[in-house]
């Protein structure tokens, strides 16, 4: 595949299993129950985007910034208030939001204001990288979970005009297997995540534009984040 459209994770081992990266402009979902390093993955997803010099975007719907900023320094060694500072990185807290509308449902003019808000931010980062870390609190928050795989629709094909590559996080299990169903079949790419009975953690490549195995792999922490084991 030409490198010019081709993006690394940042995941070492990873883009290997992979074929060297994913398609610029792709969407790929990242699936597996709490506790399977989703959220370390997408942070080295971001990481390898900003020490590339793209323009990134992290949609956040679980931790404010302070608390994703000490989590990446203390497990990633990576300072992302540089960045911000800069607006290399657009960081979008809609974890406040949530927090507000905790007492009920959100409805479907609450949701469409954040939809509008993800695409402004696509138009500014055109070209770069995007995280929603994670889909999971939409299906609680909204008063019609059915809108979540339409959501992601959206943002896949605004992704695709502005050659966005984007990834998304979903909590396996947290919302009906069809409702999963239907949101990886949205995406151009899935990843699966997994924690064995003896507390392993393992990935392994479900959906792909290119040629993979469908073994499962261990993930491993390293000094600065995590690595998938091949071979």
């Amino acid at each position: 595949m030409d490198q010019e459209i081709q993006v690394g994770t940042g995941v070492p081992g990873l883009d290997e299993l992979l074929g060297g990266g994913v398609l610029r402009g792709s969407t790929t979902l990242l699936i597996g129950p709490v506790g399977s390093l989703k959220s370390y993955l997408g942070q080295q997803f971001i990481k390898e985007g900003l020490k590339k010099g793209e323009r990134c975007a992290y949609v956040n719907t679980l931790q404010s910034l302070d608390e994703l900023n000490y989590q990446m320094k203390t497990a990633l060694k990576f300072d992302l208030k540089p960045y911000i500072e800069k607006e290399r990185l657009i960081f979008s807290d809609i974890h406040r939001l949530f927090v507000e509308k905790a007492l009920r449902k959100m409805r479907t003019e609450d949701f469409e204001k954040i939809e509008e808000r993800v695409v402004e931010i696509f138009k500014i980062i055109r070209g770069g990288r995007g995280l929603l870390h994670s889909l999971t609190p939409f299906f609680y928050m909204l008063e019609e979970e059915k809108a979540v795989p339409r959501f992601v629709q959206v943002l896949k094909a605004k992704a695709r005009s502005y050659r966005i590559t984007l990834l998304l996080t979903l909590d396996r299990g947290a919302q009906s297997e069809y409702l999963e169903e239907g949101i990886k079949s949205f995406c151009d790419y899935v990843l699966a995540t997994n924690v064995t009975e003896g507390g392993i953690r393992m990935l392994r490549v479900v959906k792909s534009l290119t040629r993979h195995d469908l073994e499962w792999h261990e993930l491993l922490f390293v000094e600065d984040g995590v690595r998938v084991q091949v071979g």
